[in-house]
């Protein structure tokens, strides 16, 4: 007994010591969590942080179960019949062959229509490739869609004019990717199997617009139809991105009137055709497509990467290389087109959160986008906006589109 007695003592003196520890421990993670928390609300902590812990949204998505594995959508022998029929297209095509199209659903949303020639391919489609087998080629303007576009083996600014393409890669995403979307013409089935978007940092993704609809003042014709926004750059006298953010969207008397301040939010809101690219971007893409559609993605600044991950998603080979690559509609750029203050950039930022948003539930989902790779999108995203890459929700409205989308898909007529 008194041995047993003894023994309970001991113990008794042992737990003091590991209480002391505890209790040490969570004051300890206290004072921390506090800290932190005072950090934040200062605005003193930094962006390298893994961006998972930051939103509660974000957070849910990573830590949900991944999706069953779905098996491709091709068998092993139909997917090599396709890649080696588009192969021996592509081989035997000389730049003068007719241009081709499958079931073309345009001229049935437009009356007397006829589908732009770069909205064709240079090599036919297989007569057994039904429309629920095929991919939908969403073609966001200023992303990297023209790369893609002549990847696939659409007549899109590819080769010295839009009536060459040699730069066609022999795949299963570019034989099985028979329509395309672009701007106002709608050539997509709503029973398409995949929806493909080609993306892009939306803030990077605004500069290049901008730069691209810029009138070239030397130019005989300098307003022709491609460089119908002169409001934005004449009119208004905004000639570089950084210059419409700080005049134009900065509160306060900075040298721009009233009209060019609304005229600029609205062009970059996508409410107000003044700029193109800006008023076709992620949110009319992303609301002209069925709201049950398959989402597959090709990052911009991740070519290959995606590109392999769709091509397997197909049942074919991860097989492309950066050397593969084609480069197209590109031109230098003068450093004050690519410059952007902190001050333009916040400002920037801002004006697009709703647009990056729906940049960001693009990638959510997207089938190809792995929790890897989302998070490594919301990293590259953080080094330009931030703020609005952590948040989930914006100070304006989702603008309502809903007429600019029936505008430009047409109705089916018969």
């Amino acid at each position: 007994m008194t041995r047993i007695a003894r023994r309970s003592t001991d113990k008794e003196h042992m737990a003091v010591p590991w209480f002391g520890i505890m209790w040490i421990g969570l004051t300890l993670a206290l004072s921390v969590t506090y800290c932190w928390s005072a950090r934040r609300q200062l605005g003193v902590y930094s962006p390298v942080i893994p961006v998972e812990v930051e939103s509660p949204v974000l957070r849910a998505y990573l830590k949900s179960e991944e999706a069953a594995a779905k098996p491709p959508l091709f068998d092993s022998s139909f997917a090599e019949y396709l890649k080696k029929g588009l192969s021996y297209h592509i081989d035997a095509y000389d730049g003068g062959k007719p241009h081709h199209y499958k079931d073309s659903s345009y001229p049935h949303r437009r009356a007397n229509a006829t589908l732009p020639l770069w909205f064709k391919k240079v090599f036919p489609l297989n007569k057994h490739m039904a429309p629920d087998k095929q991919t939908c080629f969403m073609h966001v303007g200023k992303a990297g869609g023209s790369t893609i576009g002549c990847m696939l083996g659409f007549l899109i600014h590819c080769g010295d004019d839009d009536k060459t393409n040699y730069q066609s890669v022999p795949s299963l995403l570019a034989a099985t990717t028979a329509h395309s979307f672009h701007r106002e013409v709608y050539d997509c089935s709503d029973t398409a199997a995949n929806y493909l978007f080609v993306i892009r940092d939306p803030l990077a993704r605004a500069l290049s617009a901008f730069n691209y609809a810029k009138p070239d003042l030397s130019e005989k014709y300098p307003f022709s139809k491609k460089y119908k926004d002169k409001e934005i750059y004449v009119d208004c006298d905004f000639w570089t991105l950084n210059d419409l953010a700080e005049r134009g969207l900065v509160k306060g008397n900075n040298g721009a009137s009233d009209e060019c301040k609304d005229r600029a939010k609205k062009a970059l809101l996508g409410t107000e055709n003044n700029l193109v690219h800006w008023f076709y971007n992620y949110q009319f893409y992303y609301e002209s497509m069925p709201p049950d559609a398959n989402i597959v993605v090709i990052r911009n600044e991740h070519i290959v990467d995606d590109w392999n991950e769709v091509e397997t998603l197909l049942g074919g080979a991860a097989d492309l290389t950066e050397e593969s690559l084609p480069v197209n509609n590109q031109y230098e750029k003068k450093p004050e087109e690519v410059y952007l203050s902190d001050t333009a950039k916040v400002v920037l930022c801002k004006t697009l959160c709703n647009e990056i948003q729906v940049y960001k539930t693009i990638l959510k989902r997207a089938q190809n986008i792995k929790k890897k790779q989302y998070i490594q999108s919301m990293q590259e995203l953080m080094t330009s906006c931030p703020k609005e890459a952590l948040e989930e929700s914006c100070a304006d409205d989702m603008p309502d589109i809903s007429l600019k989308v029936e505008k430009a898909k047409g109705e089916l007529i018969y």
